[in-house]
Parts: structure tokens; C-alpha cells; sequence
């Protein structure tokens, strides 16, 4: 049995983490801008050397401007690293607030999904606990037959077809034993479902501690009492 569970079938929960994919896609788009920037000036940077030489040349051609636009294109890229430089914390706190709205809603709708199966759950542990005793009775009395042959011969059982890693629910600390002992614990059993044997494994529930009440004194003073 399947049980289909999509968060984004909740729209706020959609809506939410399509915010946050958009924050972070626009965050990985800015960082790129960057990197591609630097290279950008790097460039332009490496040219500098002959500047001076361009410089000159091109203000004996009447051409001073091209020099002054290449310094023009050098600020330029400067001021968009900046801005983006600006850009990226901002970003990055607001996928941080984004992704925390992103997990309460996460929580909430698990905390609501898992109250709307409980029931199911709580059905679907009862019957592997029903099925684990009908194999415990089949193993039992697998384990008992070879017992008989043992004593009646002296020799074991060619095969053993029992499976140790679950033991028998005789056995009180067996798997079986403390599985069914663990669901008597959790709530899915009660302890007088389990065999008398493994009662005492299962601890008596404390009686929750009350908090003391407050008393008014004749004075108006309010005093704890226990």
C-alpha cells in the first residue's frame, strides 16, 4: 500500500518553496554576474600597462576619447561588482528567513498529516503484531518438534528452519518479546494484550506532576502552595 504525500499540494507550502527556489536561483545568477565581472576587469586591468602609450597616441590622432572610454568601461564594471556585491547578503539572508518559513510550514503540515494517519498507523501495527504472534505459534511449534526429536534420539534435526534473529516469544527478551513489548509502550497495545511473562518489561505510567497553586494571603500577596 502506497500512501500519496505531496507537501506542494498545499498551496502556501507551494508557494513558499517556489519563493525560496526563486531566491536561490537569482542568488546563483548574481554570484555568476560577479565571477564574470572580476574576469571582465581583470582584462581590462591586465591592458593597463599600455595605457599611457594608447593614451598618446591617440591624442596625436585627435582621439583622446578612446583611452578615456576604455577607463569609462573599467568603472563601469566596477559599479555593477558592487552593486551585485551589495545584492548577494541580502539575498542570502533572505533565503535564510525563506527557508525557516519553508520548515515551519514543513512542520506543521507533517505534525497535521501525521495526526490524519495515526488511526491507520495504529491499525497497520496491530496487524503486524496479530500476524508476528501466528508466526510465533508456527516457529514455537517448529522449535518444540525438533526438541522432541532431540530428546527422543539424541540428535538434532537435520534442518532447522526457525529464524534465530526473532527468537520466540517465550523468550522474554527475544526481538518478538520487545517488539511487542516496545509497541506496549508506545501506545499501541495495552499491557494486559501481552503475554503475562512480560509484564513487568513494561514500566507503570508516572502520574503527571501538578504544579503548585497559587493562595492569596489576607495582605493580597499570592504565596505558591503545593
Amino acid at each position: 500500500m502506497k500512501t500519496g504525500i505531496n507537501l506542494n499540494d498545499d498551496p502556501n507550502f507551494a508557494e513558499a518553496s517556489a519563493l525560496l527556489e526563486k531566491l536561490k536561483a537569482e542568488l546563483k545568477e548574481v554570484e555568476n554576474l560577479i565571477d564574470e565581472n572580476l574576469t571582465s576587469l581583470s582584462a581590462v586591468q591586465a591592458a593597463r600597462r599600455n595605457r599611457i602609450e594608447e593614451q598618446a597616441h591617440a591624442m596625436l590622432a585627435g582621439q583622446s576619447s578612446a583611452a578615456l572610454d576604455a577607463s569609462a568601461e573599467a568603472a563601469h564594471i566596477r559599479a555593477d561588482i558592487e552593486a551585485a556585491q551589495l545584492k548577494r547578503p541580502a539575498l542570502r539572508r533572505a533565503i535564510e528567513i525563506q527557508r525557516q518559513s519553508v520548515e515551519n510550514l514543513r512542520g506543521e503540515l507533517h505534525a497535521k498529516i501525521c495526526r490524519e494517519l495515526a488511526p491507520k498507523h495504529a491499525e497497520l501495527v496491530r496487524e503486524i503484531v496479530k500476524r508476528l504472534i501466528d508466526l510465533d505459534v508456527a516457529l514455537t511449534a517448529e522449535a518444540d518438534l525438533r526438541d522432541a526429536v532431540y530428546h527422543g534420539t539424541g540428535l538434532n534435526w537435520q534442518r532447522p528452519m526457525g529464524i534465530p534473529s526473532l527468537g520466540l516469544l517465550r523468550d522474554k527478551y527475544s526481538l518478538t518479546s520487545v517488539y511487542l513489548v516496545e509497541c506496549a509502550k508506545t501506545g499501541y497495545l495495552k499491557k494486559s494484550e501481552l503475554p503475562a511473562h512480560l509484564h513487568d518489561l513494561v514500566p507503570i505510567p508516572q502520574p503527571a506532576k501538578t504544579s503548585p497553586k497559587p493562595r492569596a494571603d489576607a495582605d493580597g500577596w499570592l504565596h505558591a502552595t503545593a
